[in-house]
């Protein structure tokens, strides 16, 4: 679906300004929704259903926030929101998905399809381009699960949230032999990166309280 068959479009200053306009000529009351990703645009549909004049602003050349698809390849790669977590009606995607008769592949378990989110299937690449070895990814990749496990008594000793990242120096502060070194330690940095990319937002932003539940994954 072009979300830009939903708006009208102009271009100001290098900014997109995209108004809805209510069938009424009225004086609507009036509304401005910052951000043309997918919050600013289903905030906006709500508002124009309601009958409020609603103008959209958005810094980028284009709508659609973190949900970027790139054809320069020749073929379409998701840069952004590039898969669903639970079908189920509980996740507001999941029928509208559903309706527009879009298909859906399984991207992790022992039946999967599309191998995704599988620590084998990795290939990592050090700075000269060589290979890192599939069994260090792993063995990195089990560390990191322990690190994250560790991060929990943190939670459960604090009673003002921390962030991730305040917690990790905590845990490798009293488990020295949790850390790593050289390429080990640029794989665990990968991990790390991998956490940021599911919450779109840096370690030191991500909450330690609700990181790990469902409800707080929105990639």
């Amino acid at each position: 679906m072009d979300p830009n068959h939903l708006f009208f479009t102009h271009f100001r200053d290098g900014a997109i300004a995209s108004r809805i306009e209510g069938q009424h000529r009225g004086a609507l009351p009036s509304v401005i929704v910052i951000g043309a990703g997918i919050s600013g645009l289903a905030a906006a549909r709500s508002l124009y259903d309601a009958s409020f004049k609603v103008t959209v602003l958005e810094s980028r050349d284009r709508l659609g926030g973190r949900i970027h698809t790139d054809f320069s390849f020749g073929c379409p790669v998701d840069m952004g929101a590039s898969w669903l977590h639970g079908v189920c009606n509980e996740n507001p995607l999941a029928p509208l998905i559903r309706g527009l008769g879009l298909s859906l592949y399984r991207t992790s378990g022992d039946n999967s399809v599309l191998y995704d989110h599988d620590l084998e299937s990795y290939m990592l690449f050090n700075i000269d381009g060589k290979q890192v070895p599939q069994q260090m990814v792993i063995e990195v990749g089990d560390t990191f699960k322990k690190i994250l496990e560790e991060t929990g008594k943190v939670r459960d000793e604090h009673t003002e949230d921390i962030s991730v990242s305040q917690a990790i120096s905590i845990v490798l502060d009293r488990h020295p032999d949790l850390r790593q070194q050289g390429l080990a330690h640029e794989v665990l940095q990968w991990f790390i990166c991998r956490m940021e990319a599911w919450f779109a937002a840096d370690a030191d932003m991500i909450s330690l309280k609700t990181w790990d539940q469902a409800s707080a994954n929105l990639s």
